[in-house]
């Protein structure tokens, strides 16, 4: 599947890639924290952060398996206690996608975690993280907003809890809610009122589905949750009805390439789901996930698709398209984006 890229053509097609202005819609704010980010908070704090803390922290960054992503994830959220902590997590992610030449990012933040381990507000992060985010958007950074993403294990109470907040949320540009955590903890369809209320309450709605569980998670998400998108959704290549369902629709798969090798949830990058479901008409997006915590950035995404999965250049900036149009955005922008991106990807020699 993968092909050799290191002839002068070839490292042109990277470059391409890096300079074509980019969306993204499946990233984690707290798996975005980067190890020195994270050593500024305990030093903010006025805890030590020396050799021995650093060494324990930097174990949070290394992962056997998806059960121990997802504790590494729980650790690394005991370590975010303050309302300005966030504040200088959402610069720091700021300043990052800037460089990688990202206009505009839809954000999952989790408040249902802090406010159990901490008992911060939902609000009281939102203030800090709005207000950075806001900030960097002034000084030429990417425009950022924001889901609420529910975790499965806290289970239906807890996901009615971030629809409420979520709500309440919309001047710190919160615009809709997704579910994440351990996609076996509970099935897909017993979330489904909470969707309804998100619905009502004019929320738009995401779901990881079909990462760790199978089809059935990705049907559920789409007939009984009425789930707008789906994140990750690669499991849906071992059912061509849902597959054909998928393309017939055009509901966007959120794709986390890297996570998923990562993760195990694809088995190697020869065996990546996300080229069967390209090519069968499935709405293949790509995104980072967790970027810190998987070691990669949307720019190394993008150049996976292109390196590790054999995809042409052209395929990757219609995915990347594909991920712009799948955005929340109104239309007007979100066409004012792809006319940017097609733009850059047709002149190669104009100024990024």
């Amino acid at each position: 599947m993968s092909r050799a890229r290191d002839t002068p053509a070839e490292s042109s097609d990277r470059l391409l890639l890096r300079r074509v202005p980019k969306a993204e819609i499946h990233l984690h704010l707290e798996g975005s924290v980067e190890l020195p980010t994270l050593l500024d908070i305990l030093r903010g704090r006025g805890e030590s952060a020396g050799p021995a803390e650093r060494a324990r922290l930097a174990a949070l960054y290394s992962h056997r398996d998806f059960l121990d992503f997802l504790e590494n994830f729980r650790r690394l959220c005991s370590e975010i206690r303050r309302p300005q902590d966030f504040g200088l997590i959402a610069s720091a992610l700021s300043r990052r996608l800037q460089g990688e030449g990202v206009r505009y990012a839809e954000v999952f933040c989790s408040p249902s975690i802090f406010w159990r381990l901490h008992g911060i507000p939902a609000a009281e992060i939102m203030d800090a993280v709005c207000a950075a985010a806001r900030r960097r958007e002034g000084e030429g950074g990417p425009r950022l907003r924001f889901l609420f993403d529910g975790v499965r294990q806290f289970g239906v109470a807890g996901m009615e809890e971030t629809v409420e907040w979520a709500s309440a949320c919309g001047a710190y540009d919160v615009i809709g809610i997704g579910l994440g955590g351990d996609e076996k903890a509970a099935p897909t369809r017993e979330f489904a009122g909470p969707y309804r209320e998100a619905r009502r309450r004019g929320l738009r709605t995401t779901v990881h589905a079909g990462e760790f569980d199978g089809p059935r998670s990705v049907w559920e998400a789409i007939e009984v949750l009425e789930a707008e998108r789906i994140g990750h959704g690669v499991r849906a290549v071992e059912d061509p009805e849902l597959v054909r369902l998928l393309a017939r629709r055009g509901v966007p798969l959120e794709c986390c390439p890297t996570s998923n090798v990562r993760t195990g949830a694809a088995k190697g990058w020869d065996r990546h789901p996300i080229v069967p479901l390209h090519r069968s008409g499935a709405g293949v997006t790509v995104n980072s996930d967790d970027p810190a915590m998987f070691s990669t950035t949307l720019v190394e995404e993008w150049e996976s698709l292109l390196t590790h999965l054999g995809l042409s250049p052209e395929e990757v900036v219609a995915i990347g398209v594909r991920t712009a149009r799948a955005t929340f955005l109104p239309e007007a922008e979100k066409e004012a984006l792809v006319a940017e991106m097609v733009r850059a990807a047709a002149d190669p020699g104009a100024p990024a």
